[in-house]
């Protein structure tokens, strides 16, 4: 606490964590506190788009939109799936060649998978995990795709009006599953997940 409190004049002590509750009280009380939060989809969308614009890249919407999501709030993340997306596929950049950048190809039956949630249907909620296993997809995209997806159907049950970045499809497929799940049982089932 001493070397917090006075430190050396060349010393610059830096402490970063993402579990704040475990650093003592004594420590916090010495510090200067920077939160940092994740960064929202439609600012991450822009910031992509002027990327490609001063670079000179053609990239599809929906594609940044993807890669956004796929970055979880942070910005490093995505311009480096964004530089990948370029090395890998060159300009133009499509939705598909994002897809199978970051293996979405699960994306639709976590989709699928989530109906079966909704609907009570183990049997087929089960079949569609074995059809991606069978298929050689990642069982781990599958489960964020399909917590992503619940979140998304919380949120809509919720009645909160923030943009999920999904297209008006699968809005809509969302918007007419939440009148067959209790918010309860829908948080059950994202915790579980």
């Amino acid at each position: 606490l001493k070397t917090l409190e006075e430190p050396p004049e060349h010393a610059i002590f830096v402490l970063a964590t993402t579990e704040i509750h475990k650093v003592p009280l004594t420590v916090i009380s010495r510090c200067q506190r920077f939160d940092f939060r994740r960064i929202p989809l439609e600012q991450m969308v822009d910031r992509l788009k002027e990327l490609c614009r001063d670079e000179g890249v053609e990239v599809a919407d929906e594609a940044l939109t993807l890669i956004s999501r796929g970055s979880t709030g942070s910005l490093r993340d995505a311009e480096n799936l964004l530089e990948q997306a370029v090395v890998s596929y060159g300009s133009p950049i499509t939705e598909e060649q994002v897809r199978d950048l970051l293996e979405l190809g699960s994306d639709q039956m976590a989709l699928e998978l989530v109906g079966h949630i909704v609907n009570r249907s183990i049997r087929d909620g089960l079949e569609v995990i074995n059809q991606v296993s069978g298929q050689g997809h990642d069982l781990r995209q599958l489960q964020r795709a399909t917590v992503e997806f619940l979140r998304g159907l919380l949120l809509v049950k919720s009645g909160t009006d923030a943009s999920l970045g999904y297209p008006a499809e699968t809005m809509t497929l969302l918007s007419s599953w939440v009148e067959s799940i209790s918010i309860e049982r829908l948080a059950h089932v994202l915790k579980t997940f």
